[in-house]
């Protein structure tokens, strides 16, 4: 025996686990993209945002705002109006006006259609039509002036009707004399006139709002640390981003600190899980797709977490909604497929991480969380969640087993935030319907993603279930109901063996039910030629190796391993117990025809006689050789006494041991005495002494020849 003689994981291969764990989780952390891409004008702050240190710096965006707006009071810069047009219009009003074979409705309805003043209301036509000859040709003059007048102060178009009121309400504008119908003709036309002639210097105005824009000085902003900058449900706007970056509350693009900070912890991860995959070889054979099972599972939770984490944090409801992702599933499965104890490590590095994403995500302020203590409770919760998930699910034989390992984890996790809930100030009732509806949705939810992981990633990378080695140990098997019937001497010996080894693996705390399953099936290759082996011979029938030499009767025993494998392979058996055929021999001698040999007298080489191998590399298969041997020596005593049967065990123990057969597996002596101690009391309750009977008495031969039934045995 030797202290992990063979390791099922190198160095080179926990490295490369540990490597590609602290990859992942690395994108996990660092931001791969800017932090801005992360905040965006319009957001709703999710809580209060503070500075967290003191700063002064130049607002490009409010002086970028405060440019804007001079440069908005800038008023549009009109084009001079051309007053040639007001005078062809009024001259073309004038021919109207003299036209005698017009009539009044006809004269109004073609100045309705006169270019230049379009639109002309009929009050403004009707009181042009009206003035005499003398009045109108005042109003032409006053016209031009009044718009040379209106158009100097640089108006705007919305303004033009307006100004055409207050020029003509100013006093001295138009003399005492002025009829009512003069003022609404020249108001009428000045306010069309000069809103549909109106036209702007795009150029002229743009240069004034240039200088408008070159006149405002930048503007400086300080903060203080601890200074409000926006409010829990205020609308964030630019100048808020930028004082949130100035003051070191998020922080745009990468920052090399946080970037170090992160990996560190990544590669942390990674390198503790890889350190203990080496030193305690957790995963059991095919370990690498374990392995692999394992990273893929742990890496999922973790994504998850990522993911997600923007869409339900900060929990400013108290709806727990973070606490209720399936994250006890790396735990549950780590259970399923490796030792216990690294899923007790799976789920504390799972838990502590997952708070360590939460606390760095990208976003505002880290508004994760809503104060210091949430990470912690986070931690804690999908820890203990996932540490009570693994204990139910380890070594399941039954589907009932994930049920009860989401009620435990929904349990775990739900103390653990009640906790939590109790200590924090303030809270409601109304919140622990929702603690327990992320409880059971954690627990639960983690439970059938286990189950999912165990069916379809098992089955796609090959690895053998406990649900699949359950069905294997059923005695409807078709293999087993084959060995059954056609070799049943063998499978009597291989539902004791089974029986040893399964109490023996779990006395010594080994795998029981793969024990319990390569049992029955270690002897299939047998079913070649059944009638070769003495558990099979009848009573009566000719022996077989009779018409046989010492090496041909060997060499059809050892082939019993290699037809074994063979049947194996046509039934798709798990490779975990297709291992235990070869090995529950290892590479002993066929020692009764090798004797046989010897006796014949020669010098004879061993090497025919000898198994192939490979010596047994794990408990399960050194339990599976001993329970074997033992079984045997004692059936072939023909049970014998309680101190034959120990002496028996104890012989083959120490055979083993000298023929260095237990070498290659790590097993240590103490086991060994627990498993000899526990194969002793099965086989002396198996092959305990019978009282003898007595003969039947004349009295009661004489009833039976009568047709009476005995009262009394």
């Amino acid at each position: 025996m030797k202290h992990r003689p063979n390791p099922l994981v190198s160095r080179k291969l926990a490295a490369i686990f540990g490597g590609a764990i602290a990859l992942a989780s690395v994108a996990l952390v660092v931001p791969l993209l800017p932090l801005d891409q992360q905040i965006r004008e319009g957001d709703i702050a999710p809580r209060t945002l503070a500075a967290s240190h003191g700063a002064q710096y130049t607002s490009d965006a409010t002086t970028a705002g405060a440019r804007d707006l001079a440069a908005q009071r800038v008023p549009d810069v009109p084009l001079p109006l051309d007053t040639s047009i007001l005078d062809r219009f009024l001259d073309q009003v004038r021919g109207i006006r003299v036209r005698a074979d017009l009539s009044a409705q006809q004269k109004l309805d073609q100045l309705a259609t006169l270019q230049g003043v379009p639109g002309l209301s009929l009050a403004g036509r009707t009181a042009l039509l009206a003035l005499d000859a003398a009045r109108f040709d005042g109003l032409q003059q006053r016209a031009d002036s009044a718009v040379t007048d209106i158009m100097s102060r640089g108006p705007q178009k919305a303004d033009l009707p307006q100004r055409v009121d207050e020029y003509l309400a100013q006093p001295g504008r138009l003399p005492d004399t002025t009829t009512a119908n003069e003022i609404t003709a020249l108001r009428e036309v000045l306010k069309t006139f000069t809103t549909a002639n109106y036209q702007v210097d795009t150029a002229a105005t743009q240069r004034k709002r240039d200088e408008a824009r070159a006149n405002v000085s930048p503007i400086v902003k300080t903060y203080t640390r601890g200074q409000v900058i926006v409010g829990e449900g205020d609308r964030i706007n630019a100048e808020a981003i930028e004082a949130l970056r100035a003051t070191g509350v998020v922080k745009g693009g990468f920052d090399l600190y946080d970037v170090a900070g992160g990996t560190i912890v990544a590669v942390g991860l990674g390198l503790v899980l890889a350190v203990y995959t080496w030193q305690f070889q957790p995963f059991p054979r095919p370990a690498v797709r374990r392995m692999a099972l394992v990273g893929i599972a742990l890496i999922a939770c973790l994504a998850a977490v990522r993911l997600t984490f923007p869409a339900v944090t900060p929990d400013s409801d108290h709806h727990f909604f973070v606490f209720a992702l399936p994250v006890a599933a790396a735990a549950m499965i780590t259970a399923a497929f490796a030792d216990l104890t690294f899923a007790v490590v799976v789920a504390a590095a799972v838990g502590l991480f997952a708070a360590f994403v939460g606390a760095t995500l990208p976003q505002l302020a880290g508004a994760s969380f809503t104060d210091a203590i949430e990470a912690l409770e986070l931690a804690a919760a999908y820890t203990a969640s996932g540490l009570a998930g693994a204990v139910a699910v380890h070594r399941a034989e039954r589907l009932s087993r994930y049920a009860l390992a989401g009620l435990l984890a929904s349990m775990a996790g739900g103390a653990t935030m009640l906790a939590f809930w109790l200590i924090s100030a303030p809270h409601a009732n109304s919140e622990l319907g929702w603690l327990a509806l992320a409880a059971a949705s954690n627990g639960f939810g983690s439970a059938v993603a286990a189950l999912g992981a165990l069916v379809l990633l098992a089955m796609v990378l090959g690895v053998t279930t406990r649900l699949q080695l359950m069905e294997l140990a059923q005695a409807e098997h078709p293999l087993l109901r084959r060995l059954q019937d056609e070799a049943p001497g063998t499978y009597h010996h291989s539902m004791m063996v089974g029986a040893l080894a399964e109490r023996g693996a779990a006395q010594i705390g080994a795998d029981a039910l793969i024990a319990r399953a390569g049992s029955y099936y270690h002897d299939i290759g047998k079913l070649a030629r059944p009638g070769h082996y003495i558990e099979n011979m009848l009573d009566g029938a000719q022996n077989p190796h009779e018409l046989l030499t010492p090496v041909q009767s060997a060499g059809v025993i050892r082939d019993h391993v290699s037809d074994g494998l063979e049947v194996a392979r046509r039934y798709r058996l798990p490779g975990v117990i297709r291992d235990l055929i070869p090995q529950h021999h290892g590479t002993r001698l066929v020692s009764y025809f090798y004797r046989r040999a010897v006796q014949a007298g020669g010098a004879v080489d061993p090497q025919p006689f000898r198994y192939a191998g490979p010596k047994p590399q794990t408990r399960e298969a050194a339990v599976v050789m001993l329970a074997d041997s033992c079984e045997a020596v004692v059936r072939a005593s023909q049970g014998g006494g309680t101190p034959e049967i120990d002496q028996l065990v104890d012989a083959v123990f120490a055979e083993r041991l000298a023929e260095g057969q237990l070498d290659e597996c790590d097993i240590t002596l103490r086991e060994l005495q627990a498993l000899a101690a526990s194969f002793k009391a099965t086989l002396r309750a198996v092959y305990h002494p019978r009282v003898a009977y007595p003969d039947p008495t004349p009295e009661e031969l004489a009833g039976l020849a009568r047709g009476e039934i005995p009262t009394h045995v």
